[in-house]
């Protein structure tokens, strides 16, 4: 898959379907799933704003929703914010656990 290196504020992403999500102390854990067995070579561990952000990609909320989210939840600029969601849906994407929707 592509890398995402600049995203439309109007993009709207998604999270696969064959991945489980488990809060491990204060961090969040990524499991891909495949034929109803765990992959524990690509574990993924989640700060806890990246969990938040995991939690905003629903296939509804478009990028600039999410940065708005992320700017009113925590100390964080705007330009900060979209450029750390810019590379976590890179990341994620690049490992096929998010896709593109519009």
């Amino acid at each position: 898959m592509t890398a995402i290196t600049d995203l439309a504020g109007t993009s709207v992403f998604r999270r696969t379907q064959d991945v489980v999500c488990r809060n491990v102390g204060a961090e969040s854990i990524l499991v891909p799933i495949r034929n109803n067995v765990g992959n524990l070579d690509f574990v993924y561990t989640l700060s806890p704003v990246a969990a938040r952000i995991w939690t905003l990609l629903d296939g509804e909320k478009t990028v600039d929703e999410i940065v708005d989210a992320i700017c009113s939840e925590y100390d964080i600029d705007r330009s900060t914010a979209q450029a750390d969601l810019t590379a976590l849906i890179s990341d994620l994407a690049g490992v096929s656990l998010v896709s593109r929707v519009a």
